[in-house]
């Protein structure tokens, strides 16, 4: 009968030591990475795509429409978008807070129309160019797990960083090929997750996210940690 309570007791510890352990090795994990794809972010939602091609209408005054001339404003056409794309990393300092950063990125393209005034009056529209914009950033960021289970968590993020900006435009009406815009600037982003919803099992995880910024105000992704 001792030697059973013996047995049934040391049964016990290592079962609970077991347990212990699995939730030590969860609590240990120290880092992660994720990748993501959103949509509205801060260069979009802040009408940057707008006002793109200042110099255009100057450019396209030339002799190429014979018996024409350029009337109007520029519009544009046949969007295409490339939706956030982010990466990210963090490391553990504490069971709710670790630091990392985020990459992120996103743009478009869209074709560029003129209407053009022929000798007898009449104005036709017709496809001139196109026009591009891209966007690159880098931020350092916080999270913070408020919630922390085996297969379940929540939790919140915030980022500040650097985007860089970079659009053309190329006048390529009539096989002529012409760039007439070029540019490329720095500017302040931001990203702040205000809920984040993940699950799966302790390494591999899938996530939603809800907030405002350059990662978009609605994202999902993939999650590892180890």
């Amino acid at each position: 009968m001792k030697a059973m309570k013996m047995m049934f007791a040391a049964i016990l510890l290592c079962g609970t030591s077991v347990s212990v352990q699995a939730q030590n090795d969860y609590y240990e994990t120290k880092d992660e990475v994720a990748v993501s794809i959103g949509t509205v972010t801060n260069t979009q939602f802040m009408n940057v795509f707008s006002d793109l091609f200042g110099v255009l209408g100057e450019a396209l005054i030339t002799g190429v429409m014979t018996g024409g001339h350029y009337v109007g404003t520029t519009s544009y056409a046949d969007e295409k978008y490339v939706p956030a794309l982010s990466a990210e990393y963090f490391h553990h300092v504490s069971k709710v807070v670790s630091v990392g950063g985020i990459a992120a990125f996103n743009g478009y393209s869209r074709d560029m129309y003129c209407n053009w005034q022929s000798s007898d009056g009449s104005t036709r529209k017709e496809k001139v160019g196109k026009g591009e914009k891209y966007f690159a950033t880098l931020m350092p960021a916080v999270k913070f797990d408020w919630l922390r289970k085996k297969n379940f968590g929540l939790y919140s993020k915030a980022a500040v960083g650097v985007t860089y900006m970079f659009e053309k435009e190329v006048q390529d009406n009539h096989g002529e090929s012409k760039k007439v815009n070029d540019d490329s600037k720095f500017m302040v982003n931001f990203h702040a997750t205000l809920l984040g919803v993940e699950a799966g099992s302790q390494k591999l995880r899938g996530f939603i996210e809800l907030g405002v910024g350059e990662q978009g105000m609605m994202q999902a992704g993939v999650r590892y940690k180890f």
